[in-house]
């Protein structure tokens, strides 16, 4: 039987597409968020030109004054929507992100938030393009590095912090990495060749790249 390593602990529906396909599954969760005490000025402020990149972000700027916002990712899309935010521009992932901005909004100034441990393709193409661009982090990332004396046939892959967590303990693993993202799949490449990403930014999609790959 196939065996998958989800470096995030799955809900129970997302593993049963898992099972049901008769792979096994072992899980655990490779990185732990901290959530940063935001100055009280921060909520005043109203922000014309939001870049969020994650869900998590979404959650804790829920309550900011936004004009816009640019994101990665359907689901972040969707976040930013239910909480009443309008959605400009989304992307696959942030380095696509960056090149939209870059073709069609790079007259205006932005705010970007999200993780002290993002990666820095967006604010390395801003700062190369002379657009503004004004860091907020919002959270903190924390590995949580776990050893696994086995090997796997495929590794979901979620985020590049998630990535480099699983290598810590694990340099020589060999196994195929699944990556929700190319911002993910950037990380992983660093670590191996056999690297794939879904077809969209969601934890359903990563699953069944993962079923399609391991049951051909």
């Amino acid at each position: 039987m196939p065996s998958v390593l989800s470096t995030k602990i799955l809900t129970p529906p997302q593993k049963n597409l898992l099972i049901n396909a008769g792979l096994s599954l072992i899980e655990y969760n490779a990185i732990q968020i901290e959530v940063l005490e935001l100055p009280q000025e921060r909520y005043k402020y109203h922000y014309p030109h939001a870049v969020v990149t994650s869900q998590k972000a979404v959650e804790l700027i829920k309550h900011f004054s936004i004009e816009k916002c640019y994101c990665v990712g359907d689901k972040t899309a969707l976040s930013l929507k239910n909480y009443g935010f309008l959605v400009e521009a989304k992307a696959n992932n942030t380095k696509e992100l960056a090149e939209k901005i870059l073709t069609n909004y790079h007259k205006n100034s932005f705010t970007f938030f999200g993780s002290q441990q993002r990666r820095p393709e967006l604010s390395d193409m801003f700062r190369e393009s002379g657009i503004d661009l004004k860091e907020f982090f919002v959270y903190k990332t924390h590995l949580i590095p776990k050893q696994f004396n086995r090997s796997f046939d495929a590794v979901l892959c979620f985020s590049p912090s998630g990535v480099d967590s699983l290598f810590k303990l694990n340099a020589s693993l060999d196994s195929n990495l699944i990556c929700i993202g190319n911002t993910t799949a950037t990380q992983a490449r660093e670590h191996s060749k056999r690297v794939y990403v879904s077809s969209k930014t969601s934890v359903e999609s990563l699953i069944v790249k993962a079923v399609q790959l391991l049951r051909s």
